[in-house]
Protein backbone atom coordinates (compact mmCIF):
# COMPACT_ATOMS: atom_id res chain seq x y z
CA UNK A 1 0.00 0.00 0.00
CA UNK A 2 1.05 3.97 -0.90
CA UNK A 3 1.14 6.40 1.01
CA UNK A 4 -1.54 8.02 -1.35
CA UNK A 5 -3.87 4.75 -0.81
CA UNK A 6 -3.46 4.48 2.98
CA UNK A 7 -4.64 8.32 3.20
CA UNK A 8 -7.30 7.84 0.86
CA UNK A 9 -8.38 4.50 2.80
CA UNK A 10 -8.00 6.49 5.94
CA UNK A 11 -10.58 9.75 4.45
CA UNK A 12 -13.17 7.51 3.14
CA UNK A 13 -13.15 5.93 6.34
CA UNK A 14 -13.19 8.85 8.73
CA UNK A 15 -10.31 7.02 10.59
CA UNK A 16 -7.85 8.68 12.59
CA UNK A 17 -4.22 8.10 12.74
CA UNK A 18 -4.68 6.87 16.57
CA UNK A 19 -7.63 4.42 15.48
CA UNK A 20 -4.99 2.90 13.08
CA UNK A 21 -2.47 2.61 15.36
CA UNK A 22 -4.96 0.40 17.66
CA UNK A 23 -6.49 -1.44 14.54
CA UNK A 24 -2.86 -2.60 14.21
CA UNK A 25 -1.62 -2.49 17.42
CA UNK A 26 1.31 -0.29 16.95
CA UNK A 27 2.25 3.16 18.43
CA UNK A 28 1.01 5.97 16.67
CA UNK A 29 4.20 7.69 15.70
CA UNK A 30 4.66 4.80 13.58
CA UNK A 31 1.36 5.79 12.03
CA UNK A 32 2.52 9.27 11.06
CA UNK A 33 5.49 8.11 9.80
CA UNK A 34 3.70 5.87 7.30
CA UNK A 35 1.46 9.01 6.21
CA UNK A 36 4.53 10.91 5.58
CA UNK A 37 6.36 8.46 4.08
CA UNK A 38 9.08 7.63 6.28
CA UNK A 39 8.71 4.61 6.67
CA UNK A 40 6.79 1.68 4.57
CA UNK A 41 3.56 0.53 5.32
CA UNK A 42 3.96 -3.36 6.71
CA UNK A 43 1.86 -5.70 5.04
CA UNK A 44 0.06 -6.60 8.25
CA UNK A 45 -0.94 -3.55 8.47
CA UNK A 46 -1.86 -2.65 4.68
CA UNK A 47 -4.03 -6.09 4.88
CA UNK A 48 -6.03 -4.94 8.00
CA UNK A 49 -6.98 -1.62 6.27
CA UNK A 50 -7.28 -3.11 2.94
CA UNK A 51 -10.34 -5.41 4.40
CA UNK A 52 -11.85 -2.41 6.83
CA UNK A 53 -12.04 -0.53 3.63
CA UNK A 54 -13.82 -3.08 1.93
CA UNK A 55 -16.63 -4.08 4.89
CA UNK A 56 -14.43 -7.09 5.55
CA UNK A 57 -14.25 -6.24 8.80
CA UNK A 58 -16.56 -4.20 10.56
CA UNK A 59 -16.23 -1.42 13.74
CA UNK A 60 -18.27 -3.82 15.81
CA UNK A 61 -16.05 -6.64 14.96
CA UNK A 62 -12.92 -4.98 15.63
CA UNK A 63 -14.54 -3.24 19.23
CA UNK A 64 -15.56 -6.99 20.63
CA UNK A 65 -12.13 -8.54 18.94
CA UNK A 66 -9.38 -6.59 20.18
CA UNK A 67 -8.59 -6.37 23.67
CA UNK A 68 -7.24 -2.90 24.30
CA UNK A 69 -9.46 0.12 24.88
CA UNK A 70 -11.18 1.51 22.13
CA UNK A 71 -9.24 5.00 21.94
Amino acid sequence: MDVITYKDVLARNNLRQMDVAWICDVHVRSVRRWGLGQHEIPQAAALLLTAYDQGLITPVWLATNITKPVP
